[in-house]
């Protein structure tokens, strides 16, 4: 198999996610730095405009949103599992629910408290992503984030008060997208302060944090550039005959996300499944690419 390389940057909350799937399942990987706002030159002939970080890249096959990514690892890496009782689903609501609604609360509280250090091509870049956004909005949001954080906070202390980790004695991918949300809003001083009062959550929050971020090696994002090139995509044509669309390999449509819209990229259908949406397309350079993105939470486009 090419080498599985982590296109990310080092304060991304989402790659702290998949940085610690890295570290449960031991897999060497090659890590790329990417820019933290566009544009982003050596990401974009991968994904086609795909602005998000992580992304994840074996060979030609390009796989976009962290919650895709874990769950490509645990299929290359089966053990320890991400799911070590058996239960998805539990699993994998709490991720969602991290991913959601403890990031959410989050985000006021870093963005105001690093409002005099961000780059201001990073808060602007952020603002064509989502254009309601501003120091005005976060203010009047951050006193409702800090209450919403507090009232959190305190269920993962009640949990956590009487085993190791969210679901039991095993580290799972809640755990995982539970502790990149808290990672992230320890850049706000008070936030830090206020984790200190939750003992079984500071306990678990540093049990997570010492299993490190797995064994990443630097890589020029040229070099991925000329593995993408240099391969073709491994992902085959596939049809499930129970899509609720008809999806069939070989139609034009477009992908997007449900929260960006707007963000397209346009492909040739080359496989469809319960978990996931592979397009084809090709770059000028690099030629031919096989994109893979989630089934749930983005929207299907089909083209006219």
């Amino acid at each position: 198999m090419s080498e599985i390389i982590f296109h990310q940057y080092a304060m991304s909350p989402f790659s702290e996610k998949v940085r610690k799937i890295f570290a449960l399942k031991d897999i060497a990987y090659r890590s790329v730095d990417q820019p933290a706002w566009m544009p982003k030159p050596h990401l974009t002939p991968l994904t086609g405009g795909y602005r998000r970080i992580p992304v994840l890249q074996i060979g030609a096959d390009i796989y976009c949103d962290s919650v895709l990514i874990i769950r490509k690892l645990d299929e290359l890496a089966p053990e320890p599992s991400i799911y070590p009782d058996g239960n998805a689903l539990a699993a994998e609501g709490l991720a969602a629910w991290a991913d959601k609604h403890l990031f959410l609360a989050a985000v006021p509280l870093v963005f105001l408290a690093m409002a005099d250090v961000m780059p201001k091509e990073l808060f602007e870049d952020r603002r064509r992503m989502f254009p309601q956004l501003s120091l005005e909005a976060l203010k009047a949001a951050e006193p409702g984030a800090r209450g919403t954080m507090r009232s959190h906070l305190a269920m993962l202390e009640d949990c956590l008060s009487s085993r190791p980790f969210l679901l039991g004695p095993q580290f799972s991918v809640a755990d995982a997208a539970v502790f990149h949300c808290l990672w992230f809003a320890r850049n706000d001083p008070r936030f830090a302060d206020q984790l200190q009062a939750f003992t079984s959550l500071q306990s678990w929050f540093s049990r997570v944090e010492g299993m490190g971020q797995g064994r990443g090696e630097a890589m020029d994002p040229d070099a991925a550039l000329e593995a993408a090139g240099s391969k073709e995509p491994l992902t085959r044509p596939h049809s499930d005959p129970l899509d609720p669309n008809g999806l069939e390999p070989g139609i034009e449509l477009s992908i997007s996300a449900e929260d960006l819209p707007a963000d397209k990229f346009k492909g040739v259908l080359l496989s469809a499944s319960e978990h996931e949406v592979v397009i084809m397309r090709e770059d000028p350079q690099l030629g031919r690419l096989a994109v893979h993105f989630p089934r749930a939470g983005y929207l299907l486009h089909l083209e006219a």
